[in-house]
């Protein structure tokens, strides 16, 4: 906990750590129920399943070794930020309510900027910290996420018991799913509110001090 604090007083980062909580339990969410989700929702098996995680690996390697250097180029990690977690916010409700296998896959193929949302709020925080701090700052990142991933597997199975028994393809079943856009939209409200403040605080500053 005492790392945790430590983090929200780092300057730029404050309610950062909500956004990396909520943001890590949908994320852990969405990886617990993958699996189930898919069979009740399109009948998928081990074969469907193991493509669907390849193509999720495939966009994950794309963006994080060729295209993110690119896109914080092209956007700064605040935007980048936020506009990751708006992809993937739209990405979590579109699979909750596709009625086909393939409309998976599309998801998963357009939901580019979302794979680097994660990226670019460590970044942030890890700006963030001083050099002496850094270690500290990006292991109650890990921690949070942790967390995180220990919560999850009690949430998203239990939404997913829950709609579990509606027939092959009813949007229902997506509970889950919508669960995590709500959590994504959240943060990504949180993560706009912040940025707003903080830079009218680094604008404030600047003015006093010119």
């Amino acid at each position: 906990m005492g790392s945790l604090k430590a983090l929200t007083k780092l300057r730029g980062v404050g309610s950062l750590v909500v956004v990396i909580g909520l943001a890590g339990l949908a994320q852990f969410t969405l990886h617990m129920t993958w699996v189930l989700y898919t069979h009740f929702k399109f009948g998928w098996g081990p074969q469907e399943n193991g493509w669907s995680l390849f193509a999720v690996g495939i966009m994950s390697a794309l963006v994080q070794g060729v295209l993110l250097g690119r896109l914080l180029k092209r956007f700064s990690a605040q935007r980048l930020a936020v506009l990751g977690l708006i992809s993937s916010t739209i990405a979590y409700a579109l699979w909750g309510a596709a009625t086909e296998g393939w409309m998976m896959y599309a998801v998963i193929f357009i939901n580019v900027l979302g794979f680097a949302a994660a990226s670019s709020i460590q970044s942030i925080v890890s700006n963030a910290a001083d050099p002496k701090t850094q270690g500290q700052a990006m292991g109650a990142v890990a921690a949070l996420n942790s967390l995180m991933a220990v919560i999850a597997p009690i949430v998203g199975p239990s939404l997913l018991a829950f709609v579990s028994h509606f027939p092959r393809g009813d949007w229902r079943i997506g509970a889950p799913y919508y669960f995590c856009a709500a959590l994504q939209g959240a943060a990504t409200l949180l993560a706009i509110r912040h940025f707003l403040r903080h830079r009218a605080t680094t604008t404030v500053a600047a003015s006093a001090a010119s």
